[in-house]
């Protein structure tokens, strides 16, 4: 027993991190996901507007493509990526960059 407590000593305590793996089963520590809202001293919840999450999803009717990609499309084929085809891409596109003159 007391051997145990010297070599306890001697290689120092686990200071880690504390996730959700490494506490008992009723320790839960979540995603670190704020709450949409607070406690009232009643006991009741309010809901606060700004921290409630909104999605804004495009409206997709008509739309052609699907969310599937078949197995059987064809595999688009490119050359590897070298200095000389990069240097390239960027001399097709540097209208698109947006300059900003520094004094």
């Amino acid at each position: 027993m007391p051997l145990r407590i010297v070599r306890g000593l001697l290689r120092g305590a686990t200071r880690g991190v504390l996730t959700g793996k490494k506490g008992n089963k009723q320790f839960y520590k979540g995603r670190g996901v704020r709450p949409p809202g607070y406690h009232t001293r009643k006991g009741g919840y309010k809901i606060v507007e700004k921290k409630v999450p909104e999605f804004i999803v495009p409206d997709l009717t008509g739309f052609e493509l699907k969310p599937y990609v078949s197995y059987k499309a064809p595999k688009v084929e490119e050359p590897p990526m070298t200095a000389e085809r990069l240097l390239e891409m960027v001399k097709e596109n540097i209208h698109l960059v947006k300059f900003r003159e520094t004094p």
